[in-house]
C-alpha cells in the first residue's frame, strides 16, 4: 500500500486559503500555488467543503473561502475529512497456521499499532490550522 499524501495536501490547501482570507480563491489558483494537479485539488476541496472547512461559491466570480476561523480547525479533523485509509499504513498478517496459539506477534503488534495511531491522532488534534500559517 502506498503512503497517502491527502492530509498534507489538504493542509497546504487550507493554509493557502487561510492566508488569502477573506478573499476567495479558485481551485486553479490553489493548484498553481501548492504545485498539485487541479483535479486532485478539486477532489480535496470538495471533501473540505463537505466537512464544512471551506465555503464554495460557484460561477465566474466563484471560489472558496474558509467556512470558520483557522483556529477552529485542527489536523485531526482535516485527516478525518480527507483520508480513506488509516493514518498508519501498516498491514498485519494473520498468524501462521499451526502455531497461532503460541505466536503473539499479531496480538502485540495490533495493540502497538492501535496505540500509535491513537497517540498520533491525539497529537494531530492539538495542531490548529492557524499554526500552519506564517505571520
Amino acid at each position: 500500500m502506498s503512503r497517502s499524501t491527502k492530509l498534507v495536501s489538504a493542509s497546504y490547501i487550507l493554509s493557502y486559503v487561510a492566508a488569502k482570507a477573506p478573499n476567495q480563491v479558485t481551485t486553479e489558483e490553489i493548484a498553481r500555488a501548492v504545485k498539485d494537479h487541479p483535479a486532485r485539488v478539486r477532489q480535496i476541496v470538495a471533501a473540505l467543503v463537505k466537512a464544512d472547512f471551506l465555503t464554495s461559491v460557484r460561477g465566474a466570480s466563484g471560489g472558496v473561502t474558509l467556512a470558520r476561523p483557522a483556529g477552529q480547525i485542527n489536523l485531526k479533523q482535516v485527516f478525518e475529512a480527507v483520508e480513506d485509509q488509516p493514518i498508519l499504513a501498516l498491514s498485519l498478517r494473520e498468524s501462521f497456521d499451526g502455531w497461532g496459539a503460541k505466536c503473539l506477534v499479531h496480538t502485540v503488534m495490533g495493540t502497538l499499532y492501535g496505540d500509535l495511531e491513537s497517540q498520533l491522532l491525539e497529537r494531530l488534534g492539538k495542531v490548529r490550522l492557524d499554526q500552519l500559517i506564517g505571520k
